[in-house]
């Protein structure tokens, strides 16, 4: 019961302990947050949809069977760590969630930082939200109707910006700056995913015939199952006398879109194309901090009820998170290492205290990993790589931190 209280007391308490938080990288440790990546995700839960912030709506982890509620998170990019939490319920989308989390970090951000989002946080009312801050923006979006048109009208002037990727520049409102980008990996990439499809369906679109043919029933998945419906299906082939290069051509080009390999950045600053091109790319560390959440530190599946304790639960997970965060950006050897790996060194250091005869205690430290190796600020010999473990104890015990 006194870790549910701790919980729930930590749920109240989670603006003032996400703030003080922001305060400490802004002024202690010179974060300047001179750039943001904001993103949402969901969380879902193993009890009961109840009261007004465990919901259901759209499931990031395809749980639409439970309820859930949507956490907001803002990561600086230039140095990956977490400096702003938000929770709201379930059923709330990401662009009426956007100024929830803008509200949050607007104390913290310094008169010229640059928020990044995607397209499902991006509205004219967000936008200018963020102009009148006097702050700039760049966010993702979808295609629309004119980007096509645009794009057909062009097709000649692609500029070559990096690698595999070209762009056409365009003015969008308010002086706002739309790049639109073309990446041939990408492009061919899903063409090949295409084509994979389309041979997939192919061999089913045999497979059904020749049951068709023996006067066989089809596959379930091909009929419907319901016991309450009366069905009447019929099946035509209108391919089924091509050969099946032919077939399977026909398909990828009625699945064609020509948006394949095509994105669209809008921005309010004057960058340019490899300059918008790297600032989204940096939209990793947000997807990590996400990855880290979900799957190394394991923060489902949650099963509280009441908001403070719902509230509480996401903002200990966010805590683990920060720590980790904090690890690698003070200590650069730690920064290629996942959340797993990181829980699983810290799990596996053990410590015990061998009393002997003549009343001298004897602290013993075992399995020391990167991790604890760099907390402690122990330089490993040469031949360390061979019996880390073994070698970082000797270390330990040499530099007179043990008894």
């Amino acid at each position: 019961m006194s870790v549910l209280r701790t919980v729930k007391r930590l749920g109240r308490n989670m603006d003032l302990i996400v703030s003080h938080l922001g305060r400490q990288l802004t002024s202690r440790y010179e974060v300047t947050l001179g750039k943001v990546l904001m993103d949402w995700t969901s969380m879902y839960f193993e009890t009961p949809a109840k009261g007004t912030v465990v919901r259901f709506g759209h499931s990031r982890d395809h749980r639409h069977d439970r309820p859930q509620v949507v956490v907001g998170l803002s990561v600086d990019q230039e140095s990956g760590m977490p400096a702003g939490l938000t929770v709201m319920s379930g059923n709330t989308f990401d662009v009426t969630y956007f100024e929830e989390t803008f509200r949050q970090m607007l104390p913290l951000l310094p008169e010229d930082a640059m928020i990044e989002f995607d397209n499902g946080a991006y509205s004219r009312t967000n936008a200018k939200t963020i102009d009148d801050a006097g702050m700039g923006f760049l966010a993702r979006l979808q295609l629309n109707a004119s980007d096509d048109a645009f794009v057909k009208a062009h097709q000649d002037e692609w500029e070559h910006v990096c690698d595999d990727m070209y762009v056409l520049r365009t003015k969008g409102n308010l002086g706002r700056t739309r790049f639109i980008f073309l990446s041939e990996d990408r492009r061919s990439e899903v063409l090949r995913g295409y084509r994979r499809k389309a041979e997939r369906d192919y061999d089913d679109m045999v497979n059904l015939r020749n049951v068709l043919d023996k006067g066989k029933k089809p596959r379930r998945k091909y009929r419907v199952s319901n016991v309450f419906v009366d069905t009447h299906l019929s099946y035509r082939f209108p391919l089924a006398f091509a050969s099946r290069e032919e077939a399977i051509d026909h398909a990828v080009r009625t699945m064609t879109s020509g948006r394949e390999g095509i994105f669209v950045l809008l921005t309010n600053r004057p960058l340019t194309a490899l300059e918008a091109l790297t600032t989204y790319r940096s939209r990793n560390a947000v997807e990590t901090a996400f990855r880290d959440l979900k799957h190394g530190i394991d923060w489902r599946p949650a099963r509280c009820t009441c908001p403070d304790s719902i509230w509480g639960r996401v903002l200990i997970s966010f805590l683990a998170l920060f720590c980790m965060s904090m690890a690698r950006f003070l200590y650069p050897e730690l920064r290629s290492m996942t959340a797993e790996t990181m829980v699983s060194e810290l799990s596996s250091f053990s410590f015990m205290v061998h009393r002997r005869r003549n009343g001298l205690k004897v602290r013993i430290f075992s399995n020391f990993g990167r991790v604890i190796r760099a907390l402690h600020g122990v330089k490993p010999p040469a031949w360390v790589p061979k019996a880390p473990g073994q070698a970082a104890l000797d270390a330990f015990r040499r530099s007179g931190k043990a008894n």
